[in-house]
């Protein structure tokens, strides 16, 4: 023991003596830091400085302090508060959390916090104390309460559900913790609400009126439902068209379903909706799997109903007939079902072929329209005898054409041979004829009468080009309107609705056509074969006569244009062009037509649509003039038409000779001769005035003039100065009276049209009358201005 306090003190004296001992070396602040960074870079010392920088502190102690600061916060603790407390930059404090997160279990680093397992047991009793109190708890309330994300809540609670939780959490639903006994409660509740259910009811409807937890009441009422409890069925699974459907209520909807398809046959899905069956097709399908039904679009129908139709069809086809289905069918039946319905029929029958629907409903059958067909017979052919005689060139093909042009080349003498036999049969030549001088200016006067028909042929003559060489489909003739064969049908046909007939006549009007371009081809054929047929070419001799004619009267009636102004030029030029010019084209093509056994009796019936349909067929050297020809009639001159008629008539092999002064006066005769007769035998004052005043033309100016009625007030505007004022004052009046009474004849007519209450007064009345009798008490003083001259011979003989 001495010993022992010998070396204490000893070793008090060393210390003492070392206090008092004076520093020989001392490092400075600097220097040390300097040391302590140079250990650090060569890895003999793991230190951190402070933020400060004033102290050094290891990663050891930043765990302590860490541990230290979570245990004192209650056990959860953000890294940025733990950054300020302990006072090292944030980077240090993540590290050492991490690791302490990694190699302790009972701490857990979640967004950015750090959290023990005591914080958790706490919270979890707090969980515990809530859920009791309410009974039903949410993850998502959990998650705002304590600001922390729902996986990492979910986990945990589920950890200790059982031990500091008294409660379960929903299988479907894993965000809801509920206790037993709110289980139990809405369990009871829900059986209850539930067994007083006696209709279907969607459960949608259930959770907003009594506030059930939506996952939970699934749960109970699919628990409820498999154990028995609940007599029903949930139809829709966890949907929001869910119905719960009591089998009190199955069992009545389907007694009414199995009664109402054994009595009528057939159901209707709308029925079935509003009975309360949400998929109606697959609740048929599975209710009646034995039975075999006919599913439509809106219904399905027993194999009664569907023989029932079998039967009708078969009868209707057996005996040539038809038959309605709509009277035995549902009235439900939409018209698409009611076509299903009977095409299913007709398949099973095997009528396809053999009948038709029409009107949607009725069933005809093939041996019905057919005979439908042959009451036609008896008309189509005196219609096809009519049709031959009238319009023969739509009534014939190009196989037609060729085959009758081989017909013709095989049995008949040449184009030329004929010319030659005709030139030989004719004696020579004569100076003109009567039609040729003064039928032009017949069909001038007839002008008026035939204006709105003028207009017609103006905008049919604006078919300028030639249709495609090569179209072989020819314009159809028709032969019934629809109207006409519904009326037929409604005479000979009986006991047949009016709908049905009409769409008969509408399924009639196709085969009747194409049957009677047979029957109109056949009759065409023979009548053009015979010998004695209307359609043989005039004599060549007598067209050269009447084309020349015609050829210098238009030249005459070109030359007598002179005398007006442009515009009138404009006027009479037109309307020669669609009389006297239309007529010599249509002889030139008529002549044509022979050949292809298209020509018609009258060729002034010849229409610019005829007219091109001919030159269409014609071979190309000979169409091209022509076609020049056909389209000055809807110019503005003559001069263009004179150039190409002349060209038109060589290529038909007519010369063209243009008339000398004998034969112009003799025409200039021929037509004041017509005109003249015409005068004498006419009392309509419209017409009097125009004779009148184109007899005075020729008579004063020594031309013949084609004049329109239009350009009647011109004509008599020339005429000023050339004869005495009194006659052409006379003319002036009567053209005033004229205009006069035509006005009061339109005004008439169009009120007549408009079937206007609007009566004429007496007054108007009376000045109509007494124009009448003033233009009748003119009339003959008007006529004597020509009938009156003296006719002499020496311009017109």
């Amino acid at each position: 023991m001495a010993a022992a306090w010998d070396e204490i003190r000893r070793l008090a004296a060393d210390f003492q003596r070392a206090q008092f001992t004076e520093t020989v070396q001392r490092l400075s602040e600097r220097n040390c830091i300097e040391i302590i960074a140079k250990l650090v870079q060569e890895k003999k010392l793991d230190v951190m400085h402070t933020l400060d920088g004033k102290e050094y502190i290891t990663p050891a102690q930043i765990s302590r302090e860490i541990r230290d600061e979570l245990y004192v916060h209650g056990g959860r603790i953000n890294i940025v508060d733990l950054q300020q407390i302990i006072n090292v930059d944030l980077g240090h404090v993540e590290n050492r959390a991490s690791d302490i997160a990694k190699s302790d279990k009972g701490v857990q680093l979640v967004l950015g916090q750090l959290i023990d397992e005591n914080y958790l047991d706490h919270l979890a009793e707090e969980v515990n104390d809530k859920l009791q109190e309410a009974g039903l708890i949410t993850i998502s309330e959990l998650c705002k309460t304590y600001d922390l994300p729902g996986d990492f809540l979910t986990e945990e609670l589920l950890k200790r559900l059982g031990k500091l939780i008294q409660g379960e959490m929903d299988q479907y639903n894993r965000g809801v913790i509920f206790t037993p006994a709110f289980v139990s409660r809405h369990k009871a509740r829900i059986r209850g609400l539930f067994s007083a259910i006696t209709r279907p009811m969607p459960v949608s409807s259930m959770i907003g009126a009594f506030g059930f937890q939506e996952h939970l009441l699934y749960s109970v009422l699919e628990e409820l439902v498999n154990t028995g409890r609940l007599k029903g069925t949930v139809v829709g699974g966890r949907q929001d068209k869910a119905v719960y459907i009591p089998d009190i209520y199955s069992k009545t909807q389907n007694t009414w379903v199995d009664s109402f398809l054994q009595q009528n046959g057939y159901l209707e899905f709308d029925a079935l909706i509003r009975l309360g069956i949400p998929d109606p097709v697959s609740y048929i399908k599975k209710r009646f799997k034995s039975n075999k039904l006919l599913f439509l679009r809106a219904a399905c129908v027993g194999q009664a109903l569907v023989d029932q139709v079998e039967a009708s069809v078969e009868e209707a086809v057996n005996s040539a007939t038809w038959t309605d289905i709509q009277p035995i069918l549902p009235s439900c039946l939409s018209m698409e079902d009611v076509g299903i319905l009977i095409n299913q029929a007709m398949r099973n029958t095997s009528v396809q072929s053999s009948a038709r629907v029409l009107g949607d409903t009725v069933v005809v059958s093939e041996k019905f329209i057919s005979n439908s067909l042959s009451l036609f017979d008896e008309a189509m052919q005196r219609k096809a005898q009519k049709e031959v005689k009238n319009n023969p060139v739509f009534l014939i093909t190009e196989d037609d054409v060729k085959h009758a042009s081989m017909l013709t080349e095989s049995t008949a003498p040449s184009k030329k041979e004929k010319r030659e036999a005709e030139r030989r049969k004719k004696t020579t030549e004569g100076s003109g004829s009567v039609k040729g001088g003064g039928g032009g200016n017949a069909r001038e006067i007839r002008i008026r009468k035939t204006k709105k028909k003028g207009r017609r042929d103006d905008d049919s003559d604006e078919e300028t080009g030639p249709p495609q060489q090569n179209r072989s489909k020819q314009t159809e003739v028709p032969f019934m309107a629809l109207e006409e064969i519904v009326a037929v049908l409604e005479e000979r046909v009986s006991d047949c609705p009016e709908e049905i007939l009409l769409e008969l006549a509408e399924h009639l009007v196709r085969p009747l056509t194409k049957t009677y371009q047979e029957v109109v081809r056949t009759v065409f054929m023979s009548s053009s074969s015979s010998p004695s047929g209307a359609n043989k070419k005039r004599s060549l001799k007598d067209l050269q006569e009447e084309i020349t004619n015609l050829y210098n009267n238009i030249r005459l009636f070109e030359k007598g244009t002179k005398f007006f102004s442009d515009e009138t030029q404009v006027h009479i030029a037109k309307h020669v062009l669609k009389t006297v010019c239309t007529d010599v084209t249509n002889i030139l093509v008529n002549f044509l037509a022979a050949d292809l056994m298209m020509s018609v009796e009258s060729p002034s019936s010849i229409s610019s649509e005829v007219r091109v349909k001919i030159l269409g067929k014609l071979p190309e050297d000979t169409k091209g003039p022509l076609m020049r020809l056909h389209n000055c009639l809807n110019g503005k001159t003559i001069e263009d038409f004179l150039t190409n008629i002349e060209t038109s008539a060589e290529v038909c092999g007519f010369l063209l000779k243009k008339g000398d002064k004998k034969r112009e006066r003799q025409a200039l005769f021929l037509h004041r001769q017509a005109l003249t007769e015409q005068l004498k035998d006419t009392e309509d004052p419209a017409l009097v005035l125009h004779l009148t005043s184109v007899l005075l033309f020729q008579a004063n100016i020594h031309c013949m003039l084609h004049a329109p009625g239009r350009c009647v007030p011109q004509v008599i505007g020339t005429l000023m100065g050339r004869i005495p004022t009194e006659q052409h004052q006379l003319l002036s009046h009567y053209q005033g009276l004229v205009v006069k009474q035509l006005v009061s004849q339109s005004q008439g007519k169009r009120l007549k049209q408009e079937r206007s209450d609007e009566v004429r007064s007496e007054e108007q009345e009376g000045e109509d009358e007494a124009t009448r009798k003033e233009l009748l008490s003119l009339m003959a003083e008007v006529k004597d201005l020509v009938l009156s001259q003296r006719k002499t011979s020496v311009t017109e003989d």
